[in-house]
């Protein structure tokens, strides 16, 4: 990759990191590297290969696509929505639906078992 496409990606990492409020020795921890080494990836210094992208998607659920493209999956949800025809919306519709429903229902069960009864 070159010096620009990390630039860009370890500026997104960054933004990402301070969005779920995570702190650089924490976040590198949580990845295995050290906080030099996560600090580089942050400034571009450091290609970030396959298997950190995969651990920053597993742990921390970050949007590889936004990651990589500084595309977000709802702009590309967005632009379907108002070029498709009626069945496409629907189809993006229900997905979308679906995926709430999915989340809601982790949130629901992760604070059962935490014993917390305030829901969003």
């Amino acid at each position: 990759m070159s010096e620009t496409v990390n630039g860009e990606i370890g500026r997104r990492l960054r933004k990402v990191r301070l969005m779920l409020g995570i702190k650089v020795k924490d976040m590198a921890e949580g990845l295995g590297l050290t906080v030099g080494h996560y600090r580089k990836l942050e400034r571009g210094e450091h290609s970030i290969n396959a298997s950190l992208l995969t651990m920053l998607h597993g742990k921390y659920g970050i949007d590889l696509n936004y990651l990589i493209t500084g595309k977000a999956r709802e702009e590309d949800l967005a632009k379907d929505l108002m070029c498709g025809n009626p069945e496409e919306m629907f189809f993006l519709l229900h997905r979308i639906l679906n995926s709430c429903e999915e989340i809601h229902r982790d949130d629901v069960q992760e604070e059962d078992e935490d014993g917390d009864e305030e829901h969003c």
